[in-house]
Parts: structure tokens; sequence; C-alpha cells
């Protein structure tokens, strides 16, 4: 009778352990630490010569990709070894597929080469259109990081298609970020804070943690400086205009805008300017990449206001606004000594009270009509529930609009409106009373309104006066 010997045995099953787990290594090698990963072990490579450049962090712009030959959704993936970033899909549209996407990227020091990739989405999966290889020294360290240069990609032996990049370089070895978290906001103030440094011939030195919040808040105002197109109210044509982000000497923050940049350098007066505080919705278009929306109020009532990107990713411009709000309100009652805070504080409270008071007779006006009222008591009590809500949507933050909102608004059925000259929104009589009361149960929550159009708007304002 035959009996295995143990030792041989055991001695088969490491052999295939060790072939099973070689085998597994090899083929993920690329996702395996190096060496040179360590801090010791990576300065003296670099001091020997084994490698040609530091570690660095990388803003890579992903614009168009051009040329393309199939049709669908198509991607762009950009790895740098065991780091890669990947596109949101874009639809392809006469050969071109308009991405305009900003990609993180974190470059090793014993990295020779960057792979770019355009990839077709699938409905199942993805399929490679085509590569290219972007060598790190000599193409993007030695020419200071090329900003919308063109590369091809190639598949077998031909050119398939195009792909426009920008890259920038981060430098984030003298920056402490402290408790914060790096996000759209922190990495665009940052390539803000490095142009202004390398225009000095300086080293980029920031310390977010050890800040104050004013020199915070200054710090991430920055990111809301640049170009944009503002949708007008006729005909739904672009202007361009200059966005800026500017602390008023009373404390309140505005965003003003001029007509160009050399308008706001040269210290010319301002074309207008958006109080942070009046913004209670910033919303991404879903269907438009290049789009997003805000929900204004002032005086005159609530506007819808659609802005186009120029020079940078949509998201950057949505996410950024949205971060400086939240920040600016944490601000402001952080410090209620300043003019701005205390007028928000006595808004916020006087909101409060006035929720309550109104629940309580609203409660005790349900069980009895009110049959007439005088002409002048109307006219003042639709003036002042006008001014009450005009002053919550105020109160109401983006965060707390998205967060209480049941139905949020459809981008592209407000642009329709836009578009066909609806740009005021109104409040009618008849919905006034519902209206307020959803107002106030909702603390903020903006409900369904009626558009009007200037006609409408001016026989409203008559009867108003009228009576």
């Amino acid at each position: 009778m035959f009996f295995p010997d143990p030792a041989a045995l055991a001695c088969c099953a490491a052999t295939c352990a060790c072939g099973i787990g070689s085998a597994c290594a090899y083929r993920h090698r690329a996702q395996l630490p190096h060496p040179s990963e360590c801090t010791w072990i990576g300065f003296c490579m670099r001091r020997l010569g084994c490698h040609d450049h530091d570690k660095f962090d990388m803003l890579v712009e992903v614009h168009d990709v051009l040329n393309l030959l199939t049709t669908g959704q198509a991607a762009v993936e950009i790895q740098a070894g065991r780091f890669s970033a990947r596109t949101s899909p874009a639809e392809v549209i006469k050969t071109r597929a308009e991405i305009q996407e900003r990609l993180t990227l974190h470059v090793r020091q014993c990295e020779r080469v960057i792979y770019v990739r355009v990839l077709r989405q699938g409905v199942v999966g993805t399929e490679k259109i085509g590569e290219c290889e972007i060598k790190v020294k000599s193409d993007l360290i030695d020419v200071g990081f090329p900003k919308r240069q063109s590369y091809a990609m190639m598949s077998e032996g031909k050119v398939s298609c195009k792909v426009v990049l920008s890259f920038h370089r981060l430098d984030t070895s003298h920056v402490n970020l402290g408790e914060y978290q790096m996000s759209p906001l922190i990495h665009q103030a940052l390539l803000h804070a490095q142009y202004e440094a390398e225009s000095r011939g300086e080293s980029l030195k920031i310390d977010i943690n050890n800040m104050s919040d004013l020199q915070r808040l200054r710090f991430f105002s920055k990111v809301l400086e640049g170009p944009l197109k503002l949708m007008s109210s006729v005909g739904g044509s672009w202007i361009p205009l200059y966005f800026k982000a500017t602390e008023r000497r009373s404390g309140k923050w505005e965003w003003q805008y001029w007509n160009s940049k050399e308008e706001c350098l040269t210290g010319e007066k301002k074309k207008g300017g958006y109080s942070f505080l009046a913004i209670s919705l910033v919303l991404p278009d879903k269907y438009d990449r290049n789009t997003f929306y805000v929900r204004y109020h002032n005086h005159q009532g609530v506007h819808d206001l659609f802005f186009r990107r120029v020079d940078r990713d949509r998201n950057l411009w949505s996410n950024g606004l949205y971060e400086f709000i939240e920040k600016l309100r944490e601000y402001l009652e952080k410090a209620p000594d300043l003019p701005a805070a205390e007028a928000y504080l006595e808004k916020k409270r006087q909101m409060e009270e006035e929720e309550g008071d109104r629940q309580r007779r609203s409660s005790a006006r349900n069980g009895r009509k009110n049959s007439s009222r005088g002409g002048t008591a109307a006219a003042a009590g639709r003036s002042k529930t006008l001014d009450h809500l005009s002053d919550i949507k105020r109160i109401a933050s983006p965060r707390q609009t998205a967060a209480t909102e049941q139905e949020r608004p459809r981008v592209a059925q407000l642009k329709r409106r836009m578009v066909e000259g609806l740009m005021m929104e109104s409040v009618s009589d008849d919905d006034s009373n519902s209206e307020e009361q959803q107002q106030i149960s909702a603390m903020g929550s903006l409900a369904t309104r009626s558009y009007s159009t200037g006609e409408q708007l001016q026989k409203e304002t008559s009867k108003t006066s009228i009576q």
C-alpha cells in the first residue's frame, strides 16, 4: 500500500503557495510600494543619481478629446505607477468629447513615464481607444508643465485620437493642512498661492492650521476669482465677466464682477456684485458640465442666475462657491462683533421668534375665517409678508436649502424659462398665504413658485398700488 510522505506533501504545498504568491505579486507589481517611497531611502537614491526628479503632486486638466471615430461615451485615464485617476464619461458629439475635468495625481520620484489612455465607456466595461506615454522629466518638468497641449493617442501603430491636457505642479512639501482635508477649494487656493509665490521668486509655504479664521477666509476667497460667463435675462446670450470675492470695510463679503480682468486690477468701479449671505442654492447642471446655477435673493425678489465656465473646471466654481459660503457663515457665527455677523445673527433670531408667533397665530386662525380686510391693511400685510420671506430666504444657506428642499429644481427647466425671458420670480396674491405657511414650517425651504412675465409683474404692481 502506498503511503504519502508528509514531508513531501508539505514541500509540494509550500512550492505551490510560493508559485501562486509570486504570480500574484508579479501581476500586481505596479501596485506594490517602491523602496524610494521611504523618506531616507528616497533621499539617498536621489543624491546618488538613481532618480532625476523629486516626488510631487500634480493637477491635470483634461479639456477635450478630438478626432474620435467612435460613438457613445469617452473617458480619459491617467496613470503614474500605482496611482491613477479617471474622468467622468462624456458624450461624443461630432468626433469630439468635451470633458473639462480636473484630476489630482501623485508622481513618485521613481516614475519616469506617465500613461494617458482614452477609454470608450460601454454597457458592461471599457474599451481602450488609444494610449500615449509622457516622460516626466523631458515632457513635463523641463518644459515647465505645458498648458493646453495636444497629445496623440496611438492604437496599433496609428493615431486614433488626440487629447488636450494642461499640467499644474502643486508643491505641498511645505504645506500644513492640519485637520483640514484636501478638497477642490483647497486645491485651487493652493494653486493660486503657488503662482503668487513663484512670481515673487519664493517657494510655497502655507500653514492653514495655524491661520486665524479671517486669514483662512481670505486665503479661500482666491478660489472665486476668475472669468465667468453670465446668462442674460433676454435671449439667453452669455455675457463675459470677471468675478472676485471682496471683503468690504463693514465686514461684509461680496462676489463682485467687472467687464474684464484689466478693470478689476486697475481698481475701476465694479459693475455689480452678489452678497454671499443672499445666495441660498448652488447647483451644478447635471445636463451641461460647463454651467452651474445660483439662486440669489435681494429686495426685488428671487433671481435665477446661470454661469458658464471659461478657463477651469465647472466643479471648481460650484464646489468652491458652496464651501466658501459655508465657511463664511461659520466665521460670522464665531465672530458676532462684526457688523455683518450682527446682522446675520439678528435675522436668525428674528426668524426663530417669528416662526413661533406665526405658527401660533395660524393655528388660532384655523377655526375662523376672516371675511374682509381693509385695502391699506392688506397692502401692508403683503409688504410685511414679502419682507419676512426675503429675510427667511436670505438666512437659508445652500446646505440648509439642499437639505430641506423636497423638490430640487430641474436646471434644464429653469434654463428654458431663462431663455424665454422669465427672469424674475414673484409671489401672487392668491398664493402668498399658503407660501408663507410653507416657508415658516420648513425653516427656509423654498416652495414651488409661479414665474410671471414683465407685463404680469407690472399689472400686479399697479394693482397693489391701487389698493
